[in-house]
Parts: structure tokens; C-alpha cells; sequence
């Protein structure tokens, strides 16, 4: 990957569109007789030229810090969703693979691939009239311009809560976290909603009406901008899906999973709800008793008060305090300690480049040996900055096709950033995090294939989150924790007592997170397996929550806006559960 300024980059677009038309040339000027292998893989090699922007061009539209190429950046994946569109509603190349005759001597690849192919090509609405497929053209090309607005949105849109009584309405927080939240001139501290400075004020902080804004301030992200943008999006994915010959969006979206259909994700939602929710009740029932120590009138718990009601029940249940541990994970020490485990686990060695190409100052570029032989490059951006994507993510870069360039992905984080004095001690939270990312940059970076279509992270979507939910495991192993986690002050490794502590008290709460992940998954299909003409996200949200979590939505808040997976994962936040089950049992 070579940096770019906009220009370049767009210059960069247009050399690999025109790679791509020309292996469409090619494929249309096959010949008749021509097998499946010819088909396939001269097929395979227009989006192998595509995959060298694409996956680039959503990087950097995320995390690039020159707006410029942002924009450029937008402006590629609209051109190459254009150019996707028009490649799946193409009859000549779509009855290459129709006319294929498979009897005979094929490998499972070949077979795989076409059978792929065809599928792909019936759920895209090649078969359509004409009238149609210029509808089908049209929406997709309007579906990529709205996703792009609702994710810039969320990368814009922090907000900000000003304290005037300074640190002393940050009772509870570590040290680390007011030393790097200095009072200002009047005395005052800003938080923002940024996870660095909302996840530590939701356990720890003392003051439940800090707790109580920021919560507010939090749910409040991308509003209102995005209200109206996701109403477009649900009516424009409603009326593809319509148009196509579904019922609904969710029906389109879960047909090539394992799941199958819209219904069975519905009822695999509801079945671990149910399973959840006595073991949730209970626990509920410790955060109010906990609560009444605090406030004895107390009648119900409020989402801003779970998490840190939740510590001090881990504190009295279990004797655990989180802060207890975070000396022992220094960013440094637990880069470097991921890493290690991976070298360890697949006899790779992992090593510093000087011949990448990093986008920022703090961004760490890394290559992947097997002895002697460079097999992967992948890219660590993990810092919070403005225009910056917020949360935690892998982004490909490039697939590994056998005989090819080795494959290249970047992992995206927010976590806080070391400085002199202060080594940023993660909370285990984000330890866990970063395993489960590096999990999805090991399956992509090692998943090479000898077809583009096949390579990298190419599997059914509802498994994509397995190879990152299996790796989160590591980060509960005392022997694994033992070799890295030494304590930033002393050196000493995290002693095994400790991690036990941790590990018991990690059950407590698993009954709440649940529910609230299927609160999220059934959100997310009821928007998406109906029509959405008179749907209200807001009020459908506070219905579900209600039900399925005991708490209750906080009045004006719109969660709705800033819950990216509405756009990236459309109806099938599901998989994350899903995956958790296969992930589980291996």
C-alpha cells in the first residue's frame, strides 16, 4: 500500500476500474466452449483488480486524517459500487456461468465458484426485465450514498459534556484519567462520549448524575442528523428487497447465511432470550439490592447505573475490583504480548516495517514471516483522533490470492495513548478487544486462496464473528496473561490468584449482556423484516428494551443514530451470537 494525497488516490481508482473493464472484456470474449476453470478464474480476476482499491478506499474514508482523501476516498467505493452493480446485473457475463455445463472432471473450487456465482447473480435481479434492473442500478447506487452518510455521521458526531466543578465531579476515576483530563483555566473538565472517556466514567464514577449525562450525551451521537438518514435507509433496503422479488430486506439479507431466513434468526433471538433471562433477573435483582445500599428509596436501576453498579457487586461477590488489574496492561507490554501469543500459536514471526506506508504519525506498520518468506503485512491505527472511525474494527486492505501480493489489513481501535509518564493502562475490556480484533486480522491475513472470491474474510457472515470470539479466549488464560501482563511500576507478572478473581467475577453480568445483545439483534430484524412505512426506530427501541432488558430507555435519547451495525450489518446482528455458539463450542 502506497500513501496518497486525493488526487493520486482517485488517479490509483480509475487505473483499477480500468483493469476491471478490461477483464470484463475478457471474460465476454471467451469462447463459447470455454470450461468453468476459464470462466472462473478470468472472472475472478476482475474482482481480484477491484479488491486493490476497494477495501482501501473504506479505510480510508473512515480513518485518513486529511479530509481531502476522506472525500476522495467516498467518492472511489461510490464509483466501485457503481461498477459492482453494473458487473451483477450484466446478462453476458451472468450467462457465462449459466451456460456452463459442470458434469465431468471439475474440483470442489471450480464447482463452488460457479455454484457462488449463480447465486449471486439470481439475488442481484440479473433475470429481471429491464425496467427492473434500472430500478435495481438506480437504489443501489442511492444505498451507497445514504450508508456513507450515516457512518460519516457517527464519525462526526461526538458530543462533549462540560463539568464545572472540575475533578471534583469525577469521584471514583483513577488517577490516569484525571491527569489526562486536566481542569481548564475556570476549573472546569470536558469528557466527551469518545469509549476512552465513557466506558471508565460508567464504572467508576461515584456522582450518578455525571453517569446519568454522559449517558445521556452518549445515545445522543449522530442526532438528528441521522434520524432522517435511517428512515431513507430502511425505505430505499425495503424497496431493493421488493423489487427483487423478497418480502422484506431481512428476508434478502439472511437467505445466503447459515441461518437460512428471516424467521429462524428471529427465533435463535428469542430462544437465547429466553434461555438468559432467568440468570438476567437475577442479576438485576443484585444491581437494585446494591443500589438501595446507595439510595434505600430506590425502586428501579437505570442504564446509566448498571456498569458501575455492577463493580461493586463484583467487589463484594467476588473480591474484584477491575482497577486492580489494569496495572498489569500497559498498551505497550499488551501489543506486544498479542502479538507474541500469535507467533507462538502459528509459528510465524512478526516483525516492524520500514517499507510500509502508514497514513499517521501513530500508526505501526508490521510484516508476518514464515522463515524467510513475507506472508502477510497488517497495519495498527489505534488511537482516537478527530474524523477518525469510533469504535474497533479490521478493515481489509488487500485479500491473499495464491501467487499474488501478500494480503494486508489494517486493525482500527480507540484506545488511550501512551505518553511520557503514562503508559495507558487498558482496562481488560479493551485486552479482550484487541484480541477479538487481531482474531478478525489472523483469519483474513491468513485465509489465501488461489480465487479472489474466496480469499480472506469470505465465509457466511454468520460466521465471520467465530475466528475473533474464539481468539477473546486467550485473554482470560493466567498462563497466556503470565507472559506479558507484568505490572508497569515492579515488573511483576499478573499473579495467577488475580486472574482467577477475574475470570469468576466475568460470569457475573453474563445474563444482562446477553439479553442486551439479543435486544440489539431483535431491534435490528424488526427493522428490516417488515415495511418500515409507520415504523418508529425510537419508540420501537424503547418498546424492546423495556421487555427484553428490565431497563428503560432514557427519555430524548436516540441510540438508533449512532448504532452503526444498522448500516454495515443491516438486520443480521444476530451473527455475533450466533458465531459465539460455534466459537464456544470449539
Amino acid at each position: 500500500m502506497t500513501q496518497h494525497d486525493a488526487a493520486s488516490f482517485s488517479a490509483l481508482v480509475d487505473q483499477q476500474l480500468d483493469a476491471a473493464q478490461r477483464g470484463l472484456d475478457a471474460l465476454l470474449e471467451l469462447p463459447s466452449g470455454a470450461t468453468a476453470e476459464e470462466v472462473s478464474s478470468t472472472f475472478d480476476g476482475i474482482g481480484k483488480e477491484i479488491g486493490e482499491v476497494s477495501g482501501l478506499s473504506e479505510l480510508f474514508s473512515a480513518v485518513h486524517p486529511d479530509e481531502a482523501v476522506r472525500e476522495a476516498a467516498e467518492v472511489a467505493s461510490q464509483r466501485i459500487s457503481a461498477f459492482v452493480t453494473e458487473l451483477n446485473l450484466h446478462r453476458g457475463a451472468y450467462e457465462r456461468f449459466a451456460n456452463l455445463d459442470l458434469e465431468g472432471e471439475h474440483s470442489a473450487d471450480v464447482r463452488r465458484y460457479v455454484e457462488h456465482a449463480l447465486r449471486d447473480y439470481r439475488r442481484s435481479g440479473v433475470d429481471k426485465d429491464d425496467a427492473t434492473r434500472e430500478r435495481v442500478r438506480a437504489l443501489q447506487e442511492e444505498l451507497i450514498h445514504i450508508g456513507q452518510e450515516f457512518d460519516r455521521n457517527i464519525m462526526t458526531g461526538g458530543r462533549s459534556l462540560r463539568l464545572d466543578e472540575g475533578h471534583g465531579a469525577l469521584a471514583g476515576l483513577p488517577a490516569d484519567f484525571l491527569a489526562a483530563h486536566p481542569e481548564d483555566a475556570d476549573g472546569s473538565v470536558t469528557l466527551t462520549t469518545d469509549p476512552t472517556d465513557f466506558l471508565p466514567v460508567m464504572l467508576y464514577a461515584e456522582r450518578d448524575d455525571v453517569r446519568r449525562d454522559l449517558h445521556r450525551e452518549f445515545n445522543l451521537r449522530a442526532f438528528p442528523e441521522n434520524a432522517e438518514v435511517l428512515d431513507r435507509l430502511l425505505a430505499k433496503r425495503h424497496e431493493l428487497a421488493k423489487t427483487l422479488g423478497y418480502d422484506h430486506w431481512a428476508h434478502w439479507a439472511c437467505e445466503d447465511k447459515m441461518v437460512g431466513t428471516a424467521e429462524a434468526a428471529r427465533e435463535f433471538a428469542e430462544r437465547v432470550s429466553a434461555r438468559a433471562r432467568p440468570v438476567g433477573e437475577a442479576e438485576f435483582s443484585d444491581l437494585l439490592a446494591e443500589l438501595r445500599t446507595i439510595d434505600p428509596a430506590a425502586e428501579r436501576v437505570d442504564a446509566w447505573q448498571s456498569r458501575y453498579l455492577a463493580e461493586r457487586v463484583k467487589r463484594r461477590k467476588h473480591s474484584f475490583d477491575s482497577q486492580s488489574v489494569r496495572p498489569y496492561f500497559a498498551y505497550a507490554k499488551v501489543r506486544d504480548g498479542i502479538l507474541a501469543t500469535t507467533e507462538t500459536l502459528f509459528g510465524v514471526r512478526i516483525e516492524r516495517s520500514e517499507s510500509g506506508s502508514p497514513w499517521h504519525e501513530t500508526v505501526e506498520c508490521f510484516d508476518v514471516f514464515e522463515g524467510d518468506r513475507a506472508v502477510a503485512r497488517f497495519y495498527l491505527d489505534m488511537f482516537p483522533r478527530d474524523g477518525k472511525f469510533k469504535h474497533a474494527a479490521m478493515f481489509q486492505v488487500r485479500s491473499g490470492v495464491s501467487g499474488g501480493a501478500i494480503p494486508e489489513a489494517a486493525l482500527v481501535c480507540n484506545f488511550p495513548a501512551p505518553t511520557e509518564g503514562d503508559p495507558a493502562l487498558l482496562l481488560h475490556d479493551q485486552v479482550t478487544t484487541f484480541f477479538h480484533e487481531v482474531g478478525h486480522l489472523l483469519h483474513h491475513l491468513f485465509s489465501t486462496h488461489r480465487f479472489h472470491g474466496f480469499a480472506g474474510i469470505a465465509c457466511e457472515w454468520d460466521f465471520v464473528e467465530v475466528p475473533s470470539q474464539l481468539y477473546e479466549e486467550w485473554a482470560w488464560s493466567a498462563g497466556v496473561l503470565q507472559q506479558f501482563a507484568t505490572h508497569h511500576e515492579t515488573g511483576e507478572p499478573i499473579p495467577g490468584e488475580l486472574v482467577a478473581k477475574l475470570r469468576a467475577a466475568e460470569e457475573y453480568g453474563k445474563g444482562m449482556n446477553v439479553m442486551g445483545q439479543m435486544l440489539y439483534a431483535l431491534f435490528a430484524l424488526t427493522l428490516y423484516d417488515r415495511d418500515p412505512a409507520g415504523v418508529d426506530p425510537g419508540q420501537l427501541l424503547g418498546d424492546l428494551q423495556k421487555e427484553l432488558t428490565f431497563f428503560e430507555k432514557v427519555p430524548g435519547t436516540a441510540m438508533q443514530c449512532a448504532f452503526g451495525h444498522l448500516h454495515g450489518y443491516s438486520s443480521n446482528y444476530y451473527t455475533y451470537m450466533w458465531s459465539l455458539v460455534i466459537s464456544k463450542d470449539f
